[in-house]
This record gives C-alpha cells, structure tokens and sequence, in this order.
C-alpha cells in the first residue's frame, strides 16, 4: 500500500456542525443568552449613559436660571349669576366651555398688550433683551443652520404687488392702512406669550397664571399685572358689551312699539268697519253660538233619556198582554210611585199565603179560592197603572223631542250665516294674532333693555384673585434632577439601543463552542494575545490550545514518514504572524526528539529571534523550493524529500483568502490548520473561504482563534461550560 492512509473524523460542511451538538429544539428564551448579552453590553451601555449625564450636566451649567411667579384666579360663577341668565345647558358643560374659553383669553395677544402697556414693559431694555447662556445659543445655531437648510429646500413666494408697500402697509390709494412693522411693543408681547403658562387645577374653576424670568421680582411683578389686566378686561368687556347691547336694543325697540301700535289700531279698524261688536271678550254671534250649542246638548240628552223610559214601559206593557206577571210600575224619574208599591205589596203577600194553602190544602180550599181571586184584582189593577205610566212617559219623549228640533233649527239658523261673514271673522282673527306677535316681540325686548341696563349699572366682576404672586426664592429652571436623569437614560437607552443592534447583526467567531454550532470545524482553542501573556490563566491557555494544536498534527500517521503540516491564516493583520508557528513547531520537536522543520512562504517572517527563541532550523519556502531539482513541474518530488529528512515539516503559509490561486501548496497537505482571527469573521466567512481551497479543506484537521481578548471572550462563553472551565482553570 503505497497512498498515506488518513483517518479523519471532522468535516467543513456547515450541515455537519449537528454532529456535534443535540437536534435543534424549538425556539425558546435562554435566560442565560441574555444575560450574557447583558454582560457583554454592559460597559457600552455605561458608557453612553455617562456620556448622557455629561451632557445633561454641560446643558444646566449653560443654562441661565429662570423663576416661575404664579397668580391664582377664582372663576366665581355666584357673581357671574347676577351678570347672565340661567344657561339651559348642563352646569358641567358649561364650566368646562367657560374655563377654557378663560384661558384662552388669557393668553390673548390683547390681554398680553393690557399688560405690557400696564407695566410699560416696551421701556424696559432689560425685559427686550433678556441674557442668553451657552446652552440657548448652540440650540440657537443649531435652529440657525436648520432654519437655513430649510429656507433652501423651500421655494422662493412670489413677489409682492405693486399694492403692498415694504413694511407691510397698502399703498394703494384709498385702501386701508394695516401696519405691521414690528415695534418694541409688538417684541415684548412676543416675550410675554413665550414666557407665559396657564392652566387649569383640576377640574376645579381655580386658574394658575404662571410666568417665568430671568429676575424673580419683575417675574412677581408680571404675574400679578396679568391678573389686575385680566380683572379690568373682563369688566370692560362686559360693560363695553351692554353698552351696545343697550343702544342696539333702543332702537330696535322704537321700530317694534310703531309696528304694535299700528296692528293694534288695524285691529279696532276692522272691528268699527263690519260691526263686529265684542261682548265680554267675544264677537255677539260667536256667544248666541255657543249658548244656543248648550241648549242643544242638554235638549237631546234629555230627549234620550225620555225615549229609553219609554221603550221599557211599551216593553213590559207587550209582555203583560202576552199573560207574564208584572208586579212592578216604574215611574217617570225611575222611581216606584206610592200607589204602584203598596199594590205591589199587598199582590206579593197574597200570592205568598196562597201557595202556602194550596201546600197545605189544595187549590180547592175556599180560602185558597178568595185568594185568587184577590190576586186577580191586583194583577189588573197593576195592568191598568202600567198603561198610565206607558201613556205619560210617551208625552214626555214627545216633549223633550220637540224642544230638541227647536233649538236645532235656531242653532241653524244662527250658524248659517253668509260666507262674507265667515270671511270677516277670519280676518280678524289674522289681525289679531299679527298684533298679540308684535305686542309679545315688543315686551320681551323691552324686558331684555332692562337686563342690560342693571349691567351696565353693576360693576362686578365673574373673577376674583384668590392668591397673589410672590416673589419666587428657587429657580423654576433648568429642573437639574430631571435633567440629569433624563441624560442618564436617554444616553443609557441610546446605549441599549446600540448594544441590541450588535448582539443582534452578523456574530463574529469568539468561542470554540459557535465554530463547531455555525460551521462544523472543529477548534483547538484560543489563543490569547502576546501581551497579555502574564496573566496566569492567559499563559495556560496558549500552553493548552498549543498542545491540542500539536495533538492534530500528530493525528495524522505516516509510515516511516513525516508529515507536512501547512498552517496558514485566514486573514492578515495577525499580532505576530510568525509567534504561532515557530511556538508550535517547538512543542512538535518534543525537546528535540525530532527533527522539525519550519518553512515561512513569506521570508519578511523570518528573522534571527526566530531561530534563537525555537532552536528549530528556519528556511524559506523560495530556497526549499530552488535547492530541490523539480523536473517537469511535480512538487511532490520535494514533499517526499522533506518527509524523508524531516519528522514534522511546518509550512506556514499567507493568508488563504489573499491566495491569487486555490491551493497553490497542495503538494504540501498531509494535514492543515486554519489560524482564524479572534471577533474579526463570521462562521459564514470560514466556510465560504474553505470553498475556495478544497484542497486545503479536506485536509483540515482543527482550527484556532488567535490574538483573542480572553476578559472579553469569557463574557461569550456559557456560565459553567466546559470551555468556560478550562480558560478559567
């Protein structure tokens, strides 16, 4: 067998990096991933918090104090009852429109003006030109430098027409002069609405009038002038307002009393015309009407009332001609008559001892048959009083019906008039309600002018100051505790912010455990840097991941052969590219024991320190290559010479992904390490450049991450791994 026999367990595929590790499990929150996280960031996110508070402490130092004055107002709603009517809305929405509507007033451009003429603030020079501290001017420069980007990306207005003057006016002849030049007085009204804060307390009528100042008196001093300018303008307003409303409604009341008079005089007009003469309120044929409708009404109940009397009485004389017992007479007013209720008596009791002789004897008992025959008399006597009281209540019906029919035939002789009539009697109604409207009108306006006259008569007003404004002892502003805090937060959140997006993007390589999870390669360890080299546990590991590192090599058994070992990095920019290699080819010699040879490819590598610190001989790949005769181009000629002088020959090669040609050393390969900066490249980084030296690849035997930072490498690792175990052993 004359092919090298190569037992290797590993692969570069990214697939086979689950070999390594268990399934992968459904997504879930690892708590010691975050924290870790946390850990790592934590200095960052400290950082940025103190860069806010540095800030935040620059910016109250640059700011010049300034003090809040307040001046408490009462809305007093007892004294606004006796200035208005009663709203018809619900008090609560009426409070709530009134406040505001208030506030609103008080931070007027007119209120402001009051104020400033009250206290001849455009005088002041100091009020008009109020000190700046360094922190209002870089926000000033910096709005300067906006505002002028901005001026630049809008287009330019068009120009102004000949009618418009410079300063604002019209110069158009004729036309109405508006002066909007800006005056002292206009800038400190500026001031006052910048300066100024109202609110409302709660939901109580209690407003706050706030101002602030760089002097705490003129701050005190303003307050209390927003609140005298306030109480003068509510009352001259409502003075102002019923002054008008007076005026207005004076005239308006003198065109209503003509427009009353003259309905009123078209009504009696019309009465004297068409004789329509009115007694006790009403026209005379209107009450002939009504009483004449009486009568009637009262006539055909009682008419009704007799008829039904009558058909009872012809009822009950029908069914005593047909042989039924009748025992009862009704009378006229419905009530029995004397005569008809002791013959109704005395029929009763005889017909009572009647049945009780037959009862008790038969109906041929002489006394039985006396009875009878008294019965008999009765029931006749009985017959002949129905019909009397049948024949009278016929009279009565034909009576009352009688009185009806007349009383119907004047009623329709009354009501029957002409359509003229008709027609005047409807116009006079038009008249009338027309002038009872102008007379209704008339009295509510007049009403209305007595309202506002009591106004103007009143002077008081619906606010009241409850609590003057004090001079201020503390500065309102700048609020440094907020301040402070909030620069500490927001540079911390910025912090936070930054720190997520890192954890977040593309991972470099920065543990042993994700390049065998993120790209299937197995890893020696880490490789700290040289200058941190006197920290004891950074000294171990160089010395641990070295002896892994020679491990590898040794994997690899050749028959009385050596082996070529070709170590390169993945990138330049190593510390000290040439450190590694010369540290492992001296744990290869094992003392001395074998013969090692270390081959640079790139001779500015070399140097005498080399040889002094390694005792190993230290050549060039150029030299090794010009001494051996290739013949036809086979490098395998000088890899079997090297095997056969050499127990271990290191290679240690240029960076892989500057090669210009895949592979260019494939004669070299019985086994390959990959140097792998430390934090520099993602695990997609190695794979892809392995797919491009496959020669390289398939003979990888492990990796390393050098020139690490292992205080930071640690915050990486998981808390009791067995890398974690083995750094901090």
């Amino acid at each position: 067998m004359t092919h090298p026999v190569k037992e290797r367990d590993i692969t570069w595929r990214r697939e086979a990096a689950r070999s390594f590790s268990r399934d992968r499990e459904e997504p879930s929150l690892d708590l010691g991933a975050i924290t870790r996280a946390v850990r790592r960031q934590a200095r960052l996110t400290i950082l940025w918090a103190t860069a806010g508070a540095i800030v935040a402490v620059l910016m109250i130092l640059g700011t010049l104090p300034r003090y809040t004055a307040v001046e408490t107002v009462l809305l007093d709603e007892e004294r606004g009852e006796l200035l208005n009517q009663v709203s018809p809305l619900p008090n609560a929405v009426r409070s709530n429109t009134a406040v505001q509507s208030e506030i609103e007033i008080i931070r007027s451009r007119v209120l402001a003006l009051n104020v400033v003429d009250l206290l001849e603030l455009d005088k002041d020079e100091d009020f008009l030109s109020p000190p700046v501290g360094i922190t209002e001017r870089v926000l000033g420069l910096v709005s300067k430098a906006t505002g002028t980007l901005a001026d630049l990306l809008t287009p330019e207005p068009p120009a102004p027409s000949s009618s418009v003057s410079a300063d604002g006016g019209t110069a158009e002849e004729g036309g109405l002069d508006f002066n909007l030049a800006v005056t002292d007085r206009d800038r400190a009204v500026r001031i006052l609405r910048d300066r100024l804060s109202v609110s409302r307390a709660g939901r109580s009528l209690v407003i706050q009038i706030g101002f602030s100042d760089f002097e705490p008196r003129r701050a005190a001093m303003i307050a209390r002038g927003y609140g005298i300018a306030y109480e003068s303008f509510q009352l001259s307003t409502s003075t102002a307002i019923a002054a008008e409303a007076e005026e207005w409604l004076r005239d308006r009341l003198d065109v209503l009393e003509q427009r009353s008079i003259e309905a009123a005089a078209a009504v009696q007009e019309f009465r004297a015309a068409n004789d329509l003469v009115q007694v006790r309120g009403d026209l005379l044929t209107e009450q002939q009407q009504s009483e004449l409708a009486s009568a009637l009404v009262s006539a055909s109940a009682s008419a009704a009332e007799a008829q039904a009397q009558l058909e009872s009485m012809e009822s009950l004389l029908a069914r005593s001609k047909q042989g039924e017992e009748i025992v009862t007479v009704p009378g006229l007013n419905g009530q029995l008559e004397p005569s008809s209720e002791a013959l109704r008596s005395e029929y009763l009791d005889a017909r009572l001892r009647y049945s009780r002789l037959v009862t008790q004897f038969g109906s041929e008992h002489p006394q039985a048959q006396d009875i009878n025959e008294r019965m008999q008399l009765l029931r006749d006597a009985l017959k002949v009083q129905l019909e009397q009281a049948t024949e009278a209540a016929r009279v009565t019906y034909n009576i009352a019906r009688s009185r009806e029919k007349s009383l119907r035939t004047d009623l329709e002789l009354t009501t029957g008039g002409s359509q003229s009539a008709l027609a005047l009697r409807g116009q006079l109604q038009q008249l009338e309600a027309i002038a009872e409207t102008h007379a209704q009108v008339y009295r509510d306006y007049l009403q209305r002018l007595e309202v506002t006259i009591q106004q103007q008569g009143f002077p008081i007003a619906s606010i009241k100051v409850i609590s003057p404004a004090e001079i201020p002892r503390d500065a309102s502003s700048p609020r440094k505790k907020m301040m402070l805090a909030a620069g500490i937060f927001l540079g911390g959140l910025i912090g936070v912010l930054i720190g997520t997006l890192r954890e977040i993007s593309v991972k470099p390589a920065r543990t042993v455990s994700e390049l065998r999870r993120n790209a299937g390669l197995r890893c020696a360890g880490l490789l700290p840097r040289r200058r941190s080299l006197k920290d004891t546990g950074a000294l171990n590991a160089r010395k641990r991941t070295l002896e892994r590192l020679a491990q590898a090599c040794d994997s690899t058994v050749l028959q009385n052969q050596g082996r070529l070992v070709a170590i390169a990095p993945l990138l330049p920019g190593l510390e000290k590219p040439s450190a590694m290699p010369a540290e492992l080819a001296a744990h290869l010699s094992r003392s001395g024991a074998r013969r090692v040879l270390l081959i640079f490819e790139d001779e500015a590598q070399i140097s005498p320190a080399t040889h002094a610190e390694t005792g190993l001989e230290v050549v060039a790949l150029r030299s090794v290559v010009d001494g051996i005769d290739v013949s036809g181009g086979d490098f395998s000629l000088i890899a079997r010479r090297l095997r056969e002088e050499f127990d271990v020959v290191l290679l240690a090669l240029r960076p892989i992904a500057d090669a210009y040609r895949s592979d260019p050393h494939a004669w070299a390969y019985d086994t390959t390490l990959l140097r792998i900066p430390w934090g520099k490249v993602s695990s997609d980084f190695v794979t892809d450049a392995l797919a491009d030296h496959p020669r390289f690849r398939d003979a990888l035997s492990t990796t390393v991450l050098e020139d690490a930072e292992l205080t930071v490498a640690r915050k990486y690792m998981s808390s009791g791994s067995y890398e974690e175990l083995e750094i901090n052993a």
